[in-house]
């Protein structure tokens, strides 16, 4: 089956343009208006331009026209659907409608939660501007304090103003030690002693530009130091979906493995998060759904990738 997309300025131009591409062997999958008020039409058409449809071709279409409407609201890519759909290949038709999407997300993504943190974690937050790396920080932090583990945060972030004070602060409040470093180099020097005392380490780095080569270049220095960390690649829902896999891709060629979504409660988009993981590799490591410290990350797992896709995370917590 191929897709394509039509845009025009109202519905009878984007139908002529399927009809004079596709004659009458196009199936209309999802409609709709962009923000300009553009009319998008997505279409389906058997690759050898059959009018006959079997039986699967028809699960097949249906299951389609299922995605396109639960993520609507996200504006992913067309390909993001084929890789669903793909993904649901290998599961049995039998499947009811209400496990399509959890099905497809269990395929498709690798899931290695940051939280609960174990003994012996060093965890790298590393992101851009703005993507609630301290935030992740103090809320790991708070969460391996609960779980009776002792942790040690450092920073790295003397470029933002009160970066470093921010999560001295933070950590001041938990009683849990926190160390500034103005030199990289010392990075893997000051892990090493703090290893010897402490369960848990978790480090904030500055804002990092995936534009610059020069803060790429510092990432690897931190990969280079700390062969064994998890550096964990932050950000933030909302982004446009090819600006966010962009700068995932980036994060992901610097040596950033895993991906932490954070401030799901100030987007109604998780278009870009679901690009990046997957076009990017990543490892969906959890997300963190607020500002809040003491809201703990929500560990990393299909079912709750499905709910936050289909808006159910605020709702449960509202009932």
């Amino acid at each position: 089956m191929k897709l394509k997309t039509f845009s025009a300025d109202s519905i009878p131009e984007a139908m002529n343009a399927v009809k004079q591409t596709f004659g009458e062997n196009a199936v209309i999958i999802s409609s709709g208006r962009l923000p300009n008020h553009t009319v998008r039409l997505v279409v389906a058409i058997e690759e050898n331009n059959s009018n006959q449809e079997g039986p699967d071709q028809e699960i097949r279409n249906r299951r389609l026209a299922y995605f396109q409407n639960l993520l609507a609201p996200h504006h992913v890519f067309d390909s993001y659907y084929e890789r669903l759909l793909n993904a649901l290949s290998r599961k049995s038709a039998k499947l009811t409608e209400e496990k399509w999407l959890v099905a497809a997300l269990e395929e498709m993504y690798v899931y290695k939660s940051i939280a609960p943190l174990k003994k012996n974690n060093v965890s790298v937050f590393l992101g851009p501007a703005g993507s609630g790396k301290t935030t992740a920080v103090a809320k790991a932090a708070f969460q391996a304090k609960a779980n009776r583990l002792k942790a040690a945060c450092v920073t790295l972030d003397r470029q933002k103003v009160c970066g470093a004070a921010e999560l001295e602060r933070f950590a001041g409040w938990m009683n849990i030690s926190c160390t500034c470093l103005n030199d990289l180099s010392k990075l893997n020097e000051t892990v090493t002693v703090l290893r010897l005392s402490h369960d848990v380490i978790l480090i904030d780095t500055p804002a990092y530009n995936p534009y610059n080569s020069t803060d790429l270049e510092k990432i690897r220095e931190i990969k280079t130091q700390l062969s064994d960390a998890e550096m964990i690649y932050t950000q933030q829902a909302g982004l446009d979906c090819k600006e966010a896999e962009t700068q995932g891709a980036l994060f992901a060629k610097a040596g950033c493995t895993v991906l932490l979504g954070t401030k799901l409660d100030m987007a109604q988009s998780v278009g870009g998060l679901l690009q990046t993981a997957l076009f990017g590799s990543y490892q969906w490591g959890g997300w963190s759904k607020s500002n809040k410290i003491t809201d703990y990350l929500l560990e990393a797992g299909s079912g709750t990738l499905n709910n936050i896709i289909r808006g159910m995370l605020y709702k449960r917590e509202d009932d």
